[in-house]
């Protein structure tokens, strides 16, 4: 998360969109009047002066309920009737100054632009001498421009600017998408069905093992964690169960790493950071794979030790033990190094400053062939990196690329086997994705060394060879956010995932419409001058609708609000072991027109088909068909206490083990019958057949007492049109097996049952409408008969500006990420009580067909 997420997090009480700005100091002249040219090529310009009040802002914001009061200008801008029909214009808004002497005098200002109607077009708080707010082909009326200080101790005089430039309409045609190949991802399978995770971060061990971890606020205080042994198709919570929290702390940010050599276990070691409420950060290491991890202890503690707070930290591992961590420093602002010998669990004093003055660092990694930690990072429109060749101890900057605008989101980078680097950044102008390279034998031309005084602001002005900037986003997507870069084994293959949507506009304002979709653009030639990319969907619906804001504390200004609840990035990496590329992403379960998404699910999707960026090509069998009505699934992956925090006792933390009643072996749907007389159901909906290894009493009795639990769950969990829904089995030896089925369902505080108060901190499943079901303990077998009153499908189009109708469903109709999971209840026999459940085990996802099925 950037500062102002954090800051939002922290925040409580009801924020109002439209208001006036009480005590707001004028500018010289007050107001100012701006046409836009209707030709192409052509600039208007509108400058004024201002003085902004001493303050001390930590909402990065000039509106309400900031406490710093603003200096003010306005601006009437006129654009003539069918002006954006044949250009587009971009409106840079910028304020500048120079806090002069003495040095120590504190000169921080912020610069926020508010449209006609009150909503916040953007907002700007780097550390910077000029902040800028960037914006495309905006309606006419008088805007307001706000100056306010984040850390101002004297009154301090200010130049601001507002220049419109226009090109052609025609000149923004979508650029043209290579072949495919047959590039294809699955179904998207919930690494944690429960739990609320925002920007889930991914990172792939060479083992084969994929970790996602993800934060949910510092309310709740509580990163949470996953891993996957079987390519994606299911995770295994981190962490003491039931919550499955890797240390007392976090919530703000989570980062982890992977060991690149073998540890004295023989596994790659598992490192975790959790950020606390800008304080420091909580630790944990794991030596054997998530297993036992042994934690640093509370948030609060951590390792930040000089400056003043933390923001968004990085990590990466140069051995098999030892660890960088990187994070935002904010006071003075600058990327710091701390360095771990002992896998992650404690750290030395910060040893290093990585860069001066960042907006966000991106993620750090490591090329281990050529002993290189590196990092991409924004400040104001330019894209920078900053290099080690000693383990972090001394760094160099340099120059990447000037982007149209400031980066949206983090900077991301990665190399391929041969030494190239990569890197994708997004930009705030017209919101596309693009991408860099610089050659492994340019490289070492980046050597402008970092200047170690803390003070400094030096910002890196030599580019050493980085390639032309390529638009990475194709054919009809016209918006994109949030992008993330993955190389591989095979020089010049890359893959940049992004969230896109064919809607054009500003996504951060909460009057935006969109349909959104996960993409993933290939290159197979990414260092040839006449690179490509295909592109290609990776989800088979649309995770998300409307706006996706990026203006932190400001998205809650707009009105209506921009949306924020998928936070400010997902990943995708390359699997070394398996040569797939596998995504996770945010699904908030939002419907057009909400306000906001409700939980973030993290939800992971993997490549099956189509060339690899290790260099080769995958075909997918049939029975790992994206549209299918049958899974298969291994057995003895039921695993029970496979997590937990040392010290704990053994008597409480028995060896990891499976357990049969709720190990799955299948999972099936057909047309619905009627399973008291083995019947079809006329114009009926579907019948799903969950198979499991044992459903006898000592299995169902060692499930419960495997996981502490007073009551079993078989879940089979569809999205059902807009949102997803799910149809349960339960059982507690007082009553047998129950059945129901739920809609859409959250608990709060932090996870609660419903009956205890809405709320959007976990999902639950109550199964509060009855249906049929069936069991056969003798072969194992759940029996789930779900009728079509209560199904519904998605109809019309995705494109500019759409939103698909939710309608009726019909033969026919698809659902989407079905997956069956087994659960334990630990607090109820019964499910109108829920809190956190606890994980057992899922079947691979898949989409099926109303109708379909035998």
């Amino acid at each position: 998360m950037g500062l102002r997420r954090v800051v939002a997090l922290l925040l409580t009480g009801t924020l109002v969109a439209l208001f006036t700005v009480v005590g707001a100091a004028a500018s010289t002249p007050p107001a100012g009047t701006v046409t836009v040219p209707s030709s192409a090529g052509g600039t208007a310009m509108d400058n004024w002066t201002g003085t902004i009040p001493p303050g001390i802002n930590p909402t990065s914001d000039c509106t309400p309920p900031s406490p710093s009061t603003p200096d003010s200008h306005f601006i009437q801008i006129n654009v003539p009737a069918g002006t954006y029909q044949t250009v587009n214009a971009s409106f840079a808004f910028s304020i500048s100054w120079n806090p002069g002497t003495p040095t120590e005098d504190t000169a921080d200002e912020i610069l926020t632009v508010l449209a006609p109607d009150g909503s916040e077009v953007g907002s700007s708080d780097t550390a910077s001498t000029t902040e800028t707010v960037n914006a495309t082909n905006l309606p006419a009326g008088k805007y307001t421009v706000l100056a306010c200080g984040f850390n101002n101790e004297l009154p301090q005089d200010y130049s601001g600017k507002l220049v419109v430039k226009t090109t052609s309409a025609s000149s923004e045609s979508s650029l043209p998408s290579a072949d495919a190949r047959g590039l294809k991802f699955s179904a998207a399978v919930p690494a944690d069905v429960q739990r609320d995770e925002a920007e889930p971060l991914m990172e792939t061990g060479k083992d084969g093992r994929i970790y996602t971890c993800g934060p949910t606020g510092f309310s709740n205080i509580s990163d949470y964690a996953q891993v996957s042994t079987d390519g994606g198709d299911q995770f295994h919570m981190l962490g003491t169960p039931p919550r499955g929290q890797q240390g007392a702390g976090g919530g703000g940010d989570c980062g982890i790493a992977l060991g690149v050599n073998k540890n004295i276990e023989n596994n790659y070691q598992y490192a975790y950071t959790g950020l606390g409420p800008l304080t420091g950060f909580v630790t944990s290491t794991s030596e054997d794979n998530g297993h036992r991890l042994a934690t640093g202890g509370p948030f609060g503690n951590g390792v930040t030790d000089k400056g003043g707070g933390a923001d968004r930290q990085w990590m990466t591992f140069t051995s098999a033990k030892d660890v960088l961590l990187i994070y935002n420093q904010q006071e003075p602002r600058n990327v710091v190094v701390q360095k771990s010998s002992d896998g992650g669990l404690t750290y030395s004093p910060l040893s290093a400053v990585a860069a001066h003055d960042p907006d966000f660092p991106g993620p750090i990694r490591y090329d281990q062939q050529h002993h290189l930690a590196y990092f991409g990072w924004s400040r104001g429109d330019h894209v920078n990196l900053s290099v080690s060749r000693d383990g972090g101890t001394s760094w160099f900057n340099c120059r990447a690329a000037t982007a149209p605008a400031s980066p949206a989101g983090f900077v991301t980078v990665d190399n391929d086997s041969a030494g190239n680097i990569y890197m994708a950044y997004g930009e705030k102008a017209k919101y596309h994705t693009y991408m860099t390279e610089l050659t492994a034998d340019r490289v070492s031309k980046c050597d402008q060394k970092v200047d170690q005084d803390p003070t400094s602001t030096e910002q890196p002005t030599v580019n050493p060879g980085f390639s032309p900037p390529v638009q990475v986003d194709r054919n009809g997507v016209r918006t994109t956010v949030f992008p993330w870069i993955a190389a591989g084994a095979t020089p010049g293959r890359v893959a940049v995932a992004f969230y896109g949507t064919e809607s054009d506009g500003n996504p951060n304002l909460g009057s935006f419409k969109a349909s959104w979709d996960v993409y993933v653009n290939q290159s197979l030639n990414a260092l040839s001058s006449a690179r490509t990319f295909s592109q290609v969907k990776a989800t088979t619906h649309p995770f998300h609708y409307d706006s996706i804001c990026l203006n932190g504390l400001g998205c809650d200004l707009s009105v209506p609000p921009g949306d924020r609840s998928l936070a400010d990035f997902f990943a995708i990496d390359y699997n070394q072991a398996d040569k797939k590329l596998s995504v996770v992403f945010d699904r908030g379960n939002k419907k057009p027109d909400e306000a906001s998404g409700h939980v973030a699910t993290p939800m992971v999707t993997t490549q099956i088909a189509g060339p690899t960026n290790g260099g080769t090509s995958l075909t997918a069998p049939a029975s790992r068909a994206v549209v299918r009505t049958f899974s298969a699934d291994p057995t003895k992956d039921a695993l029970a206490r496979y997590s937990f925090i040392l010290p704990e006792p053994p008597e409480r933390f028995p060896p990891t083990e499976n357990e049969p009643g709720g190990d799955f072996t299948s999972v099936a749907v057909g047309p619905q019958v009627n399973l008291n007389t083995g019947q079809p159901v006329a114009n009926g909906g579907f019948t799903v057949t969950m198979k499991l290894s044992s459903l006898s009493d000592a299995s169902l009795t060692q499930a419960m007492t495997g996981t502490d639990s007073q009551s079993l769950l078989w879940v089979f969990h569809f999205v059902n049109g807009y949102q997803a829904s799910a149809a349960s089995a339960r059982y507690n030896p007082a009553q047998g097996f129950t059945f129901g089925y739920n809609n859409y369902t959250t608990g709060s505080a932090p996870c609660q049952s419903s009956l205890a108060g809405n709320g959007d901190k976990c999902v639950l499943f109550p199964g509060d409408t009855p249906i049929q079901g069936k069991v056969d303990r003798a072969t194992g077998t759940i029996r789930l008969s779900v009728p079509r009153i209560l199904l519904k499908g998605l109809s019309g189009g995705t494109g500019p500006d759409q939103r698909p109708s939710q309608v009726p469903a019909t033969n026919g109709t698809r659902f989407y990420d079905a997956t069956a999971f087994s659960m334990g209840n630990p607090v109820s026999p019964t499910q109108d009580v829920q809190s956190f459940l606890y994980p057992l085990d899922n079947t691979p996802a898949m989409d099926f067909l109303l109708g379909s099925g035998g």
